[in-house]
């Protein structure tokens, strides 16, 4: 217990000031830096599923991390012909596995999330980078709080036929650090940058974004579960996999997107 810990901290301190600098570089004015790890996680990511789904990498793995690659280079603007490549993706995999219609779905699975966080990087330069790292450190205080909050708490729980482990301690633990995190960082963006940002607003937002990462957990856990496999694979040591990583985000990030897609369509007026 106490090694795997040690792996998930030395693991972290050396992947979080990566991603953070690819989303910084450049000063909000997003360069290739992170087109490039977005590009690098979408292929990472076909190559585990596939090898999640069927237990080899064949070809598949290829057109799904080709798919996933041409989705982050296009998906600013062509986000149709995105949506319309994934579907044909989607169908071509479908047949030439056979009619595995879950490693079909990889397709959107990997590919939406992905579209998504290169919409927020660039769907206004003043505060793109801000709403990208928002998101980020809710869906890791989250994980973060779930995991100490649950290890050291207890108690019933939360889905125990999907994931054990997981507890309402946890959930709530993770909520509260989400929250917290997110005043700091608000704080600090109007005191030191001028943000403008409304604290009762992203407060209030990480609440419920830290349960739609959860659920995202949850969702590939029961994918795992099913599947009869531990992690998603062995890239990270003591994290497991990309899929474990990123878990919440995939289901976080197209939340965020669609709301500011909304907002930005004058359907919300916020």
């Amino acid at each position: 217990m106490k090694s795997n810990l040690f792996l998930r901290i030395i693991s972290a301190v050396i992947l979080a000031p990566i991603v953070l600098a690819a989303i910084l570089y450049g000063d909000g004015d997003f360069g290739p830096t992170y087109d490039i790890m977005v590009a690098i996680m979408g292929a990472l990511m076909a190559w585990e599923w596939e090898k999640m789904i069927a237990g080899k990498t064949t070809s598949i793995a290829i057109i799904m991390a080709v798919t996933a690659v041409m989705v982050v280079f296009m998906g600013a603007d062509y986000p149709a012909t995105s949506l319309v490549m994934m579907l044909l993706s989607a169908l071509l995999i479908y047949f030439k596995s056979g009619k595995k219609v879950l490693l079909s779905f990889g397709i959107f699975y990997i590919c939406i999330p992905l579209m998504s966080m290169i919409y927020l990087g660039y769907i206004n330069f003043d505060y793109s980078s801000d709403i990208i790292l928002w998101v980020l450190f809710v869906v890791w205080a989250t994980d973060i709080g779930g995991y100490v909050f649950g290890k050291s708490i207890g108690g019933p729980k939360l889905a125990p036929r999907i994931s054990p482990k997981k507890t309402w301690a946890g959930l709530i633990g993770g909520i509260i650090s989400a929250c917290f995190v997110t005043y700091e960082f608000v704080s600090f963006m109007n005191l030191h940058y001028q943000s403008n940002m409304s604290m009762s607003f992203f407060v209030g937002s990480s609440a419920v974004l830290a349960i739609i990462s959860q659920i995202g957990d949850i969702f590939e856990s029961s994918i795992k579960r099913y599947l009869n496999i531990k992690d998603s694979s062995d890239l990270i040591p003591g994290h497991g996999g990309i899929f474990d990583r990123v878990d919440g985000l995939l289901f976080a990030a197209p939340v965020v997107a669609l709301f500011l897609l909304l907002n930005n369509l004058g359907i919300l007026n916020l």
